[in-house]
């Protein structure tokens, strides 16, 4: 019997997104309190010689007090992974929300109000996502000073033109819609109309993106500071850590292999959320009504 427009079946996603969600999020709630947590683990930059590496290269700092072990200056392993995951977090919640920002902005003006603005702005897209990420990263590195705040207006610049096209696209798409139209012919404002017809049907589109762009974020960051262009030594990032343990893979793996997954595994974490906000939107797509 066919569907009618009222008749809406209880929201119920695929049988992997709430096992998607849950492990997501209990591996990012894991990262962020190790994150949160961090000075309790000791100073990231304080050396003990004493724990070094051994004259046959063997890490002997493996014990109660460094039980990640040390890196070859005898820092503490656990400390650096802990305000790593603490710069990777912070690098991914406030680049997220400032990408978002910027792209929300930019999709809603060009697909809304169209006429010029949508030909200069789509212009700007088209040049922005022609540029190699990296190079133009190198180059703005250069450009601005050392620490975090380089990093997050990086990743900001570089991020923001791919989600901007999708928001303009779905406004494209929920321009023609009836209640659109119908809020235009009545004489509601386009402010108005953005934020009660338009924002709140783009906003699952928005969350569900935010996880993704998290994860790519996290990766950027760590790809610079690999490179000597993002978060500086001796400060701790996962980046700079995994630069360090290549030099020394050979005589003491742990120094690559620590960071390295501590990285996948946050990269992971976010990736699970985002399969299950978007089964949970599909699922929600196939019982609404206007989702047509």
């Amino acid at each position: 019997m066919r569907r009618g427009a009222g008749d809406v079946r209880p929201i119920s996603a695929s049988k992997n997104s709430p096992s998607s969600l849950i492990w997501g999020l209990a591996i990012l709630g894991a990262v962020l309190v190790f994150g949160m947590l961090a000075p309790i683990f000791g100073s990231p930059v304080h050396q003990d010689f004493t724990h070094g590496l051994s004259a046959g290269g063997f890490p002997v700092g493996l014990s109660a007090r460094f039980p990640l072990g040390t890196d070859t200056l005898g820092r503490s392993m656990l400390a650096r992974l802990a305000y790593g995951a603490r710069a990777s977090m912070v690098v991914a919640v406030i680049s997220t929300i400032s990408t978002l920002t910027v792209a929300l902005a930019v999709g809603l003006v060009a697909g809304f109000y169209r006429g010029k603005a949508e030909n200069v702005l789509m212009r700007v897209i088209d040049v922005a996502l022609a540029f190699p990420a990296v190079l133009v990263a190198l180059i703005l590195a250069a450009l601005m000073p050392a620490g975090l705040l380089r990093v997050l207006v990086i990743i900001t610049v570089l991020f923001w033109a791919y989600p901007a096209r999708v928001a303009y696209s779905e406004v494209l798409r929920m321009r023609g819609r009836g209640y659109v139209e119908a809020a235009e012919a009545a004489g509601s404002p386009g402010r108005s109309t953005i934020r009660l017809h338009i924002l709140p049907h783009l906003f699952p589109l928005i969350v569900s993106y935010a996880p993704l762009n998290a994860a790519a974020a996290i990766l950027f960051e760590a790809t610079l500071s690999y490179l000597g262009a993002g978060i500086d030594p001796p400060a701790a990032s996962w980046g700079n850590m995994i630069s360090d343990g290549q030099q020394s893979m050979g005589y003491a793996p742990h120094i690559l292999v620590e960071p390295s997954l501590f990285l996948a595994l946050a990269i992971l974490g976010f990736l699970l959320v985002s399969e299950g906000l978007k089964a949970r939107e599909r699922a929600i797509s196939r019982v609404s009504w206007l989702a047509v």
